[in-house]
């Protein structure tokens, strides 16, 4: 080919391609008009494919028609709406013909049941029967379905409360086996709504037929759970879990406040398997189904909650605790499983270990409540609290550090109110709280140093060294916990106001001491420095305000002489640290 003609074509290509550029830009223009002038605007529904255009592209592109705005939801829409209540209305007229044939005394009570038992039968039939030759009914097929095995359970409760054909436990049975063929339907379906019709029928029956909330209605919900969780697991139905779930715990709850008035050796037992279970579940739909993560932590938190009542209202302080204790090992373990195991551990979601952790501590705290008295509450929770921050720091979990201040936290204002009150630090006449008051005072300035000292140790939260109420907090408790032990310790040796006067000596050199050591040790970390400052002149407060006021003769020259010379001494030594080392952060003050 020739040159001229290669020119040519060149010429040709570049000309196309600008008219394309030009055809683009205006396309974008167009574009972004529209997304400002409708940025709400509901996507068409997907046509079928067009062809591809025979002609170049027009000069003004057509727009896209968009389907109008939905003004009504889709759970309401007409249809859906007209099928549900002609269901209930279908219902209720089954109830009322049930009523009228036993005034009216029509046929005999086996054809009645007969008759009923016929009725859902058709009724049933049919939804299948629009299921199978009419796809776009479906919600009509559903409804008539969902009402078939309603008027089958009323038919079951007939059957066995009121005319006494089969005994509670065989009626309990039929009516499971009721709800497990609704729950197959439902799944073959994939209809949620069948399943969870045939789930709340069965479970809003069953007290007519038990007559009060007794083990074997718990155990009957507690079937039916089981037998619902395969359904909901395997299609995923957040609203079959807790139509499942609810039940159960309402039962569980109403069944602890029942054994009160109609005591059973086998509803404690009953309730607490429903609670096993209910905790079972809730992991396994967490682990299969991550998306209904908020599902599951709603069953796991309200699973052991009718345990948690049950043991100590209807079981003697020691079976309570066992219950308590062992509902605490079971989410400690599944805790566990799921953050060290390898094969769990991203099976179960972290949020839902987390709140798996949470239970445990709630229920490691109501076994501990359980098993002591009133009066040894706050050494208990005190010693669990010390004990989770040693379990925190070793395993580097800050939510263990978060259990253990809550522990730390309710043990503290306990221990005001029983073992370490203040009128012991204010009052000279007031007998002394003796080994429980300085056992618990020591542990209460355990915690303070501990807690706060493995939380900046593992480094979960960043904001941790500079949070000035954790810091205050832990300052404020330690103060307290030290001043109660020093007191308890010299009214353990002799109950007079010497004594009293003493400890009130030795509570301020020891703020003092400690306060020193804050600032010895604050040289390199600022949050200590600051610490050991507040700390000085709060004895300071305390000796001139308090000691000044209610020290006498001989004991206010002590406190007064022995703390100025700890400080003198203090102070040169600080100075002498400051001059070996320089200070990294001395520009910030």
């Amino acid at each position: 080919m020739s040159q001229p003609h290669q020119g040519d074509t060149l010429q040709l290509v570049a000309g196309e391609l600008a008219a394309i550029g030009q055809r683009l830009s205006y396309l974008g223009s167009v574009l972004q008009t529209e997304a400002a002038t409708r940025p709400q605007e509901v996507p068409a529904q997907p046509a079928a494919p067009q062809q591809p255009p025979a002609e170049p592209l027009p000069s003004h592109p057509t727009r896209a028609v968009a389907e109008p705005r939905r003004r009504i939801r889709p759970n309401l829409e007409p249809s859906r709406v007209l099928a549900w209540v002609g269901g209930g209305v279908t219902l209720l007229g089954v109830v009322f013909l049930l009523v009228l044939a036993v005034q009216q005394d029509w046929l005999g009570p086996a054809a009645r049941v007969s008759g009923g038992a016929a009725l859902a039968a058709l009724l049933i039939a049919a939804g299948g029967w629009v299921y199978r030759k009419a796809a776009e009914q479906r919600i009509a097929s559903i409804a008539l379905a969902t009402t078939g095995f309603a008027a089958l359970f009323l038919d079951v409760v007939a059957a066995t409360a009121l005319y006494g054909y089969l005994p509670a436990p065989a009626g309990l049975g039929t009516g499971l086996l009721v709800a497990i063929g609704g729950l197959v339907l439902a799944d073959r379906w994939q209809a949620q709504p069948l399943a969870i019709g045939v789930v709340l029928g069965s479970a809003i029956c069953a007290p007519m037929i038990t007559q009060g909330a007794d083990a074997l209605l718990i155990g009957f919900v507690v079937l039916l759970q089981v037998a619902a969780a395969p359904v909901q697991v395997r299609r995923g139905w957040g609203g079959l879990a807790l139509a499942a779930g609810i039940p159960t715990v309402l039962a569980a709850l109403v069944g602890a406040f029942w054994g009160l008035a109609f005591p059973n050796p086998v509803l404690v037992p009953a309730i607490l398997v429903a609670a096993v279970l209910g905790v079972v579940i809730a992991a396994v739909t967490a682990g299969f189904r991550p998306a209904a993560e908020r599902t599951a932590i709603g069953l796991l938190v309200a699973a052991p909650t009718p345990s948690f009542l049950a043991g100590p209202m209807l079981l003697e302080r020691a079976e309570a605790t066992a219950t308590g204790a062992g509902m605490a090992l079971l989410l400690a373990a599944i805790w566990a499983v799921g953050r060290y195991l390898p094969a769990f551990a991203a099976w179960l979601p972290g949020r839902f270990l987390a709140a798996v952790g949470a239970v445990a501590v709630v229920a490691t705290g109501q076994a501990t409540i359980t098993a002591l008295d009133a009066s040894s509450w706050a050494t208990g929770l005190l010693c669990e609290a010390l004990l989770l921050t040693a379990a925190g720091h070793l395993l580097r979990r800050g939510g263990i550090l978060l259990g253990a201040a809550c522990y730390a936290v309710f043990g503290f204002f306990l221990a005001l109110a029983n073992e370490v009150p203040i009128s012991a630090l204010l009052l000279s006449d007031d007998e002394g709280t003796g080994v429980a008051g300085l056992l618990a005072g020591l542990l209460i300035a355990a915690v303070a140093v501990a807690l706060p000292t493995a939380g900046v140790r593992i480094g979960k939260v960043a904001s941790l060294p500079a949070s000035l109420p954790l810091w205050a907090s832990a300052a404020l408790a330690l103060l307290y916990g030290t001043a109660s032990a020093t007191m308890a310790a010299c009214l353990l040796v002799s109950e007079s106001r010497g004594a009293f006067l003493t400890g009130h000596i030795l509570i301020t050199l020891c703020w003092v001491v400690l306060a020193i050591a804050l600032l010895l040790r604050g040289v390199s970390v600022r949050h200590l420095r600051i610490g050991g400052l507040v700390l000085t002149a709060v004895s300071l407060a305390k000796l001139l305000l308090f000691d000044l006021a209610t020290l006498d003769g001989f004991a206010r020259v002590i406190a007064f002489l022995c703390a100025g010379l700890i400080l003198l001494t203090a102070g040169v030594g600080y100075a002498r640290l400051l001059t070996r080392q320089a200070e990294p952060s001395a520009q910030g003050w």
